[in-house]
C-alpha cells in the first residue's frame, strides 16, 4: 500500500515516514501497557515492514505495523489516539489493510491480543478474527505476565 486510502472523517490510511515517528511514538506510549521504543518503529520502517498511519491532513491519529512473508501477514502492532478511539477509524484500517493483503494475494493475517484488552478482542472477533491459541505470560505489564490471545483471519477460502 504505497498510496493514501481513505478511511472516513476526512482520514486517509498513507504509508508512515521518518517524519510521523515522534506523533507515532505519542500515540503508542498513551496507548499501550509496555510501549515499543523509537528505535523499534525506525527498525521497522527501515526493515521493509509495511508501517502506515491514518492521519488528516498533518494530524496523526493512529498508525499500524505489518510484517509479511510469502502468503501470510502478522499485525505486529495498531493504536489509535485516545481522543480519536471508538470512532470506527481501527475498524476502517483493518478492512483497508484486509483489502490490501487480499489484492497481494495474501492468504491469511495473524495476531496476538493481551487476554484483558476486551476491546481489542470484540473488535477482531466482529472483523472475523478466530481464537486459535493462547501464549501463556507473553505480554509484561506492571507487576507481572498476561496472556496473549492468538487470532487468526483468513483472507482467501483455499488457504487452511
Amino acid at each position: 500500500m504505497n498510496q493514501a486510502i481513505p478511511l472516513l472523517a476526512g482520514f486517509v490510511l498513507r504509508p508512515m515516514t521518518e517524519e510521523d515517528l515522534a506523533d507515532v511514538l505519542r500515540i503508542e506510549e498513551a496507548t499501550q501497557v509496555t510501549p515499543w521504543s523509537m528505535g523499534v518503529f525506525r527498525d521497522c520502517l527501515r526493515g521493509g515492514y509495511q508501517c502506515q498511519v491514518m492521519a488528516k491532513g498533518e494530524q496523526i491519529a493512529g498508525f499500524l505495523v505489518v510484517s509479511r512473508v510469502l502468503d501470510e501477514a502478522h499485525l505486529l502492532n495498531i493504536a489509535v489516539a485516545p481522543a480519536q478511539q471508538r470512532r470506527g477509524l481501527a475498524w476502517a484500517t483493518i478492512h483497508a489493510l484486509c483489502d490490501d493483503l487480499r489484492e497481494r494475494d495474501t492468504g491469511f493475517i495473524y495476531l496476538e491480543v493481551r487476554e484483558g484488552n476486551q476491546g481489542a478482542r470484540t473488535l477482531y472477533e466482529r472483523l472475523g478474527f478466530e481464537v486459535t491459541g493462547v501464549r501463556k505470560d507473553y505480554y509484561r505489564k506492571p507487576g507481572g505476565r498476561e496472556h496473549a490471545i492468538l487470532m487468526l483471519l483468513r483472507l482467501r477460502g483455499d488457504h487452511k
